[in-house]
């Protein structure tokens, strides 16, 4: 029973699939298993080093600054996995592009970075942890299949069988919403529960919700 609370816990109440945290960089990034992976890594590894460094400063950080010292904390790390990429793995950081960049201000990695400050550092590792998995998990599976349904192709490599059968659709910005939104469907048949909504995810991300009532009675409930 507590296996099945921590799979749950992991990936069905994970922001990138209940709240589409995070969901342009998933978009952006899965035409090809390689550029899932590559930035999959760069987000657990920004999330991770971040959430420690703000984790170790939170009580020096006021409220007043706590957003501006995020940014600029997050922000340093994404550009250090961006020089470093750049260095050692120059064509997964040409497939990637302008889509690190955007970890910089990726909700995901803020609100790893909120518990973090709230809970200490073991929270921060636990959260980059868990939702970079997951994130990992979710952004290669919409590849794989963007990539052999669309390109006819797997980590680069071609599948001659599959040359004639290409969905070229799938590659295109329509296909990543329609493969992620299928994925998220099916991860939510499979561990959500009718009952849950809105609010319960907010409540269960660490997000914060809205005031209104179906909200409040989720949450309470």
């Amino acid at each position: 029973m507590s296996d099945n609370k921590n799979l749950r816990s992991v990936i069905a109440e994970n922001p990138l699939l209940i709240l589409f945290l995070g969901a342009c960089p998933a978009m952006g990034a899965t035409t090809s298993v390689l550029g899932a992976l590559g930035m999959g890594a760069a987000l657990l590894a920004v999330m991770l080093l971040s959430g420690i460094v703000i984790a170790a400063l939170r009580k020096a950080i006021p409220d007043c600054a706590r957003i501006p010292a995020y940014l600029i904390i997050i922000a340093g790390f994404v550009s250090i996995v961006q020089m470093l990429m750049n260095a050692f793995l120059p064509e997964i950081y040409q497939m990637l592009g302008i889509y690190i960049a955007v970890a910089a201000v990726d909700l995901v990695v803020f609100a790893n970075a909120e518990d973090g400050a709230e809970g200490g550092i073991g929270a921060a590792v636990k959260g980059a942890v868990k939702t970079g998995l997951c994130f990992i998990f979710v952004v290669v599976v919409v590849a794989f299949f963007r990539e052999v349904l669309g390109s006819a192709s797997f980590a680069g490599k071609d599948i001659a069988a599959l040359t004639n059968y290409r969905i070229p659709a799938l590659t295109k910005a329509p296909g990543g919403f329609i493969v992620y939104s299928f994925v998220a469907a099916v991860v939510s048949s499979l561990f959500g529960k009718k009952a849950e909504g809105t609010g319960a995810a907010c409540a269960a991300a660490g997000i914060g919700c809205c005031d209104c009532c179906n909200c409040k009675k989720e949450v309470d409930e």
